[in-house]
């Protein structure tokens, strides 16, 4: 199987996942909703925190920076919603899968555009969860106020989402290039030999 088709085989597998998760969350109640939606901001403040910590000079540090706070400040959002509906009480744990993980749980080196590839890859995908999450959210809340915060915290996710694909994008672009010329390189090579 060549890497291109395995990448999008890779690809469609996340997404479906991403769609599962959704379809599963949406059958639990609303206290284990937010529950899982406080245990996603976590997640990707994580990712964040690390992305921050570990990338050379020459990437959009500051700007995952600047992710962090707004991640934060989605927590304490969603925790005061939480604590609203739910006075004295504890979220739950909600077991469905986390992409987190696939950073956090590594020996995740960001040496190459290559290693930094997969981290917006996981990302783009909480992000995509995360907005599908208040997206719910909105549907389900009553209250005017609450259902005004999911909206904002959904379009938030979507404004990371944007910023990640054109990230991801750029150095794609810049990985495929290089790919390109040592394919180059080596058929030259073939070529006098």
């Amino acid at each position: 199987m060549s890497k291109a088709l395995e990448l999008f085989m890779e690809r469609a597998s996340i997404h479906e996942d991403i769609v599962n998760a959704i379809k599963e969350l949406s059958s639990k109640s609303l206290k284990e909703i937010l529950s899982y939606a406080l245990s996603g901001e976590l997640d990707s403040t994580k990712v964040y925190e690390f992305l921050y910590e570990n990338l050379p000079d020459g990437y959009p540090r500051e700007k995952f920076k600047e992710f962090i706070e707004m991640e934060r400040d989605h927590d304490r959002k969603v925790e005061k919603i939480f604590r609203a509906l739910f006075p004295g009480e504890e979220p739950v744990e909600v077991k469905l899968k986390t992409w987190s993980k696939a950073v956090l749980e590594k020996d995740f080196r960001l040496r190459t555009v290559k290693d930094y590839l997969k981290a917006p890859e996981i990302a783009m995908d909480l992000e995509k969860l995360s907005e599908g999450v208040y997206t719910m959210l909105y549907d389900i809340l009553r209250n005017p106020e609450h259902k005004r915060i999911m909206k904002k915290l959904a379009e938030d996710e979507r404004y990371h989402y944007n910023f990640l694909r054109k990230e991801y994008d750029f150095y794609s672009q810049i990985e495929a290039e290089k790919a390109l010329k040592e394919l180059i390189r080596e058929l030259k090579g073939n070529k006098g030999g």
